[in-house]
């Protein structure tokens, strides 16, 4: 892709389904109040001060489209792509992960990474790569599921032959996030050749309404997990909690570029990597709705946790920490209490926990919520080969969900 930018042209195209058509940006700054009107007003992630956050420091390599539905001229929804480079080699940390497999699938997985390695795909992701969640397209309840899965398709495969005519070689389109609820009307999708597959769950703590401060939340726990708790909070003495200004998140802004990059280290699968001006861009676009707080030992910054205010839900976002701390403090555990004692003082409906850590974020209360991604190669053979190459890419489901309520 290019290192300019392009123009995309701002016009009408029509689609299939009568009376309808949409409209294709590429920069937050050129969408009309269209787009306001016909995003969700429960999602903060599809409104503009995030968006505008994202795209004023995105990922190496992304851009972005923005795509707004109408029906008879009226908007009636919304679509957000990112329009994104990858390499399954630069993604894949390692391999060490898939050697539990049976060595005939580790042969098979060495085949298909070294297929695959080093190729840069474009992928146009419908969705949101640096969020877990159905943050990628918006239409209301009066629009029925299935024609806006056939909407969303047949605009993808317009804006897709769009980017391709001004030199932006597209592999593939990737639809990200879809809520299992949606499972039957989005069958459309796989009647058209998309491959269906799932990754690691999204973690969901609901918060109880009996729950007015976190001692009631320590109330309904059993006497197993108050032990656990107390000895991750017992650990954590001697660190001081603070919550970081927009100026001290600007001041410590390589700090958390470097304890963030401590924990991707770690992952086996990354798709993109954050830029360093990102946390600084969300605390000057969303203000109070983006918190930060970081870990002090001995006045040094020794990791930190962001959230975000997604209306009644409390969104966990990017973290960091000195990972050869993290065992002696308890680090990220305490972390995870923090965000909860922070949904249940603020009377939020649920925290936000997302991807990874499954297994000690269900000791929190935390609950799995699959989440359907869809995905289309242009290359035939290689859509045929598809599901065992993202079976390969899978995460190993390999924890084990717990209940610390009492029965």
């Amino acid at each position: 892709m290019s290192a300019n930018p392009i123009l995309l042209v701002n016009k009408k195209e029509p689609l299939s389904n009568q009376g309808f058509d949409f409209s294709v940006f590429h920069h937050v700054e050129d969408l009309p109040d269209d787009w306001a009107k016909a995003a969700p007003p429960d999602n903060s992630f599809l409104h503009t001060p995030y968006l505008s956050a994202l795209e004023t420091a995105p990922p190496n390599g992304m851009r972005f489209c923005y795509l707004i539905f109408y029906k008879n001229q009226q908007p009636i929804g919304v679509a957000y792509c990112q329009i994104s480079p990858f390499s399954v080699g630069e993604s894949i940390q390692s391999t060490e992960e898939k050697d539990k497999y049976p060595c005939l699938v580790r042969a098979f997985g060495r085949i298909v990474r070294n297929f695959v390695a080093g190729k840069n795909r474009n992928l146009i992701v419908c969705g949101n790569l640096l969020l877990t969640g159905e943050h990628g397209f918006y239409f209301p309840a009066k629009i029925d599921k299935s024609t806006a899965f056939d909407l969303l398709e047949e605009a993808l495969i317009i804006t897709q032959s769009t980017l391709e005519s001004m030199s932006i070689n597209i592999d593939g389109i990737f639809i990200k996030d879809i809520a299992e609820e949606h499972r039957a009307p989005v069958k459309v999708l796989t009647d058209r050749k998309f491959r269906e597959f799932t990754f690691h769950p999204n973690m969901v703590l609901k918060i109880r309404e009996n729950w007015l401060t976190f001692e009631d939340y320590m109330a309904d726990i059993s006497s197993k997990y108050k032990v656990r708790a107390r000895k991750a909070f017992k650990s954590l003495d001697g660190i001081e909690k603070r919550e970081l200004t927009e100026s001290q998140i600007y001041s410590y802004q390589k700090r958390l570029f470097e304890l963030y990059r401590s924990v991707v280290e770690n992952q086996d699968f990354n798709m993109v990597a954050l830029n360093e001006n990102y946390l600084p861009n969300l605390k000057r676009q969303l203000g109070d709705c983006f918190r930060l707080f970081g870990y002090f030992l001995n006045d040094q910054l020794i990791g930190y946790f962001t959230t975000i205010q997604n209306h009644q839900e409390l969104e966990a976002h990017f973290l960091g920490f000195e990972a050869g701390l993290n065992r002696e403090y308890h680090i990220y555990h305490n972390m995870l209490f923090d965000m909860l004692k922070m949904g249940i003082e603020h009377r939020y409906q649920k925290v936000v926990y997302a991807r990874t850590a499954m297994e000690i974020k269900s000791t929190l209360g935390a609950e799995a919520h699959e989440m359907l991604c869809y995905i289309r190669a242009n290359n035939r053979l290689t859509n045929k080969i598809l599901p065992p190459i993202v079976e390969y890419l899978k995460p190993a489901a390999d924890w084990v969900a717990r209940n610390p309520f009492k029965e």
